[in-house]
């Protein structure tokens, strides 16, 4: 990991992840002039768009200061993206490139905001054009915006260390209602992103019920519908970590006590990472269900802006949120700045762990890291009946990092939210996580 943490609240610093010589994440603690008075919740209005206009003054891109992300430190640069070679897997579905210049139209795809006691997932959704006599999946990974699996490699520099490490490895997605297309989309998916396949049949894909069993597993809600961010997730989570298992459970509803139960389902079935795309209202400093002592937790810091949501603001969870991903010149070839729609703020309930230093919070401050979430910098995800569609929100970034915490030693595992904070541009060992 490469980077400084809390350079300024603003410009706060970058984490590279997974041995990520040049790759950066940028760790958001707080907004500019963001105080600890009084309760923070997560934002209510519609979903944001062109959010990180104005942000050359909050943060800088990779190529300036040392706040910002940086080359690692010997200097060299991030390897090119990979495109999906000719001679490959034949896709079975076939992508585009996101048209330019044709309108598109965003959605928060779950019930937004969500009831009270309740959470929603914070995927923010685009339809992406789809041109039947232009459909070259080559040309729609080629470091432009919607986002191909060997982009998002490149670009937080795993496309090494993915192809060996991961292995016996299980990375979990907690998720409300069904989604009985799970492994046939999870499977497009992949095979258009020359990904090995993942499915229920060689045992990478497990999905799961709260309970812990196979079945009955729940039915989708059709007015409160989470099969684009269950899509989401298992995409993401394939993209970053490849060889890794992947367990979807799926919980009765978005309660925080089925939520929750969701988590534990989670750990009892042997995950190792476990990312929950869905953020709500702070009401409480603990959660037993969010405090899993050597298992790495993620969760999204929601799409409001200024504002803390929760699980993200557990002590134990590391609060994942937002940022702009953009090709560029510099030695890592990406650059990123801070996604203002992100949540990050001072938590009104939960204490600050003795290993966070941010003088403006008295509590817990959040986010922890920050990865790609703004919708008009999208990653591209495949869900039936939709097919290929664009999505940005933190609900992309929390699935993104688990995968690459995943991929981590053992050290960064055991607390990777206190990992994050303490060692700033450390690496392990002397080397890459």
């Amino acid at each position: 990991m490469s980077g400084r943490l809390l350079a300024a609240l603003a410009l706060a610093g970058t984490l590279a992840l997974a041995g990520c010589g040049t790759a950066s994440m940028e760790s958001t603690p707080l907004p500019p002039g963001q105080s600890d008075s009084g309760p923070q919740t997560s934002g209510t209005g519609q979903a944001p768009s062109n959010s990180d206009q104005g942000s050359d003054d909050q943060a800088s891109d990779d190529s300036s200061s040392d706040a910002a992300p940086v080359s690692g430190e010997d200097g060299s640069p991030a390897p090119a993206s990979s495109k999906l070679k000719s001679g490959s897997t034949t896709p079975s579905a076939k992508i585009s490139p996101a048209a330019k210049g044709v309108a598109a139209t965003e959605r928060s795809i779950c019930r937004h905001p969500a009831q009270s006691g309740a959470r929603e997932c914070d995927a923010i959704v685009r339809p992406v054009s789809r041109t039947p006599a232009s459909d070259q999946p080559g040309n729609a990974c080629a470091k432009t915006a919607p986002y191909c699996a060997s982009d998002l490699q490149a670009a937080y520099n795993v496309m090494q260390i993915a192809k060996t490490r991961g292995r016996g490895v299980t990375v979990a997605v907690v998720d409300a209602y069904g989604y009985p297309d799970a492994a046939g989309d999870l499977a497009i998916y992949r095979k258009n992103m020359g990904l090995p396949a993942c499915a229920p049949s060689n045992g990478c894909l497990r999905i799961f019920n709260q309970s812990a069993q196979s079945g009955p597993l729940p039915a989708f809600n059709g007015d409160d519908d989470w099969r684009p961010q269950e899509a989401l997730d298992l995409d993401m989570v394939s993209a970053l970590c490849p060889n890794c298992k992947i367990l979807l459970v799926q919980t009765n509803s978005n309660k925080d006590g089925d939520l929750d139960a969701g988590v534990n389902a989670a750990i009892a079935l042997g995950a190792t990472a476990v990312s929950s795309s869905y953020s709500g209202k702070e009401r409480n400093a603990v959660d037993s269900a969010y405090n899993h002592p050597g298992r790495i937790l993620t969760a999204s810091a929601g799409n409001g802006g200024s504002g803390v949501a929760q699980p993200c603001s557990f002590a134990d969870v590391v609060c994942v949120g937002g940022t702009s991903l953009h090709a560029a010149s510099s030695h890592r070839g990406w650059s990123e700045r801070t996604w203002l729609a992100s949540g990050s703020g001072c938590s009104a309930y939960v204490a600050k762990p003795r290993w966070q230093h941010v003088k403006s919070c008295k509590m817990r401050s959040v986010s922890d890291v920050s990865a790609v979430a703004d919708p008009n910098t999208s990653v591209l995800f495949y869900q039936s009946p939709a097919g290929w569609e664009q999505a940005g929100g933190t609900g992309v970034s929390s699935p993104i990092v688990a995968a690459i915490l995943a991929l981590s030693a053992n050290d960064v595992r055991a607390n990777a939210s206190r990992w994050i904070w303490t060692h700033g541009k450390k690496l392990p060992g002397g080397g890459g996580l």
